[in-house]
């Protein structure tokens, strides 16, 4: 007697083409939100590199400048009256911007767009912002500011804020200071 073999028909059945639907796009899935956090992450360290590339060509600029102007000494605090832009600033009073009974009146000087070391301005950067302020500080504690009138310490903290203002609007958001302690060039 011959048996009779039941025999299946090639293919997949539902079950398994649902199971590997389902297997394949939660990799697919996967594999998307990787990508989109990596473009996150791209544009946080983008962004930051420019803050940080922008807070330091401010110090690069201003690292070799005297505290105080080298004709009027602290006696002027502030651009002097012939001091009308920052090409013209020779000294790092000249960045605390208007100052009324030696201190300084507002955040200090700021730059939109931003400037470069040779203080030009960066082509390209309007969303960016650089904020210089310039308080005193003591030689026996250079971590706190010192609530006196500029030029009467012999040392100053210079900050520089680097703000972002998205293209889309919303607020402004900083993205890098830095400091740095100085007793002139």
């Amino acid at each position: 007697m011959h048996r009779r073999r039941s025999r299946r028909q090639g293919g997949f059945t539902l079950i398994e083409a649902a199971l590997t639907t389902v297997i394949v796009g939660t990799g697919v899935l996967a594999i998307v939100e990787a990508q989109q956090a990596f473009h996150r992450k791209n544009s946080w360290a983008q962004r930051t590199g420019t803050g940080m590339l922008l807070a330091n060509e401010v110090r690069e600029m201003m690292i070799q400048l005297p505290l105080h102007d080298p004709f009027t000494g602290a006696d002027t605090l502030g651009p002097e009256a012939n001091e009308a832009a920052v090409g013209d600033f020779d000294d790092v009073d000249d960045f605390a911007g208007t100052v009324d009974v030696g201190t300084g009146l507002g955040p200090g000087t700021v730059f939109n767009p931003p400037i470069d070391a040779l203080r030009q301005q960066i082509a390209g950067l309007d969303d960016w912002t650089q904020t210089v302020t310039v308080v005193n500080v003591l030689d026996t504690d250079i971590s706190t500011d010192v609530d006196v009138p500029l030029g009467t310490t012999d040392l100053m903290r210079v900050t520089v804020t680097v703000t972002y203002q998205s293209p889309g609007g919303g607020q402004s958001a900083t993205v890098t200071q830095l400091s740095w302690v100085t007793s002139g060039g």
